[in-house]
């Protein structure tokens, strides 16, 4: 039984699974993109240096080597992307075109540390682009072009992130989060008013920052460590998938019948590929 393997797929799916919450939270929160990027990259960084300092006591909190800086960039990038992308144009088509940076980090795994994906991760991913394909059907019927396309760097972003940690898998790259999120509550500063938000808008941003994203990433963060750079990225997927049908629960936008289609593919595939590759 190969338990190494096993407990990355376990852990990659869960922090996929809690970060399925991020963009129904963005779109809940009244405020606009620098005012909650500030105090995303500032809590997320000052939890995530919580949880360095119980888990490393005695480790710096600040690493000044390539391989955290790369991680720090490409990250940060990822976050302001996101965030933004959310507010231009659909949750749909935002995640649908992140989810294509499986192939992103495929392709750059390859190019970069040699890596080579298994014949049957391709599959995967070709099926499960294909289910988005279903889905992006209907999402994309009045795409907002400059949203889309910083959903499309987005992705590629992170594609470098999981393959720059992959690279460096005897390491754990969860301290690199700190200076993420510092960089990304720096540059939001200048072009935000951190104190616009009213009511119910903390409650959601706490709840954003102080567990969500936190949690998430730092699940995300460790599971390259486990399994390659291009299942990382096919088990993002499942945001794609999920993310549509918790704005249709909580903000009633109800996908449509593309979405549950193609949405439930994509699941039944991971499960399928996980399964196959924890057997192997």
């Amino acid at each position: 039984m190969n338990t190494d393997y096993l407990k990355g797929f376990l852990l990659t799916s869960l922090g996929v699974l809690i970060l399925s919450f991020d963009a129904l939270l963005i779109r809940l929160i009244e405020v606009e993109s620098f005012s909650l990027l500030f105090w995303r990259g500032l809590l997320m960084s000052v939890m995530v240096a919580l949880w360095c300092r119980y888990r490393y006591p005695g480790k710096p909190l600040f690493y000044r080597d390539w391989a955290s800086l790369r991680s720090m960039l490409f990250f940060s990038i990822s976050s302001i992307l996101f965030v933004t992308a959310i507010h231009h144009t659909t949750v749909a088509n935002v995640l649908v075109i992140i989810s294509a940076q499986p192939l992103f980090a495929a392709i750059i795994a390859r190019l970069f540390i040699g890596e080579r994906s298994a014949p049957i991760t391709w599959l995967a991913i070709a099926i499960s682009m294909l289910g988005i394909g279903w889905v992006m059907k209907d999402s994309w019927s009045s795409p907002n072009l400059q949203g889309d396309l910083m959903a499309l760097l987005c992705g590629i972003m992170l594609a470098a992130k999981f393959v720059n940690d992959r690279s460096v898998k005897h390491r754990d790259m969860t301290p690199a989060l700190i200076t993420s999120g510092l960089l990304v509550s720096l540059i939001s500063l200048f072009n935000a008013s951190p104190l616009a938000l009213s009511g119910s808008d903390w409650g959601w941003m706490l709840l954003l920052c102080i567990v969500i994203v936190p949690i998430a990433f730092v699940l995300i963060t460790i599971g390259p460590t486990r399994i390659s750079a291009a299942e990382v990225g096919m088990l993002m997927l499942l945001e794609t998938a999920c993310g549509p049908l918790l704005v249709w629960l909580f903000l009633n936008e109800v996908p449509s019948r593309a979405a549950l289609e193609g949405g439930g593919l994509v699941i039944t595939t991971l499960l399928i590929h996980g399964y196959l590759q924890w057997r192997r």
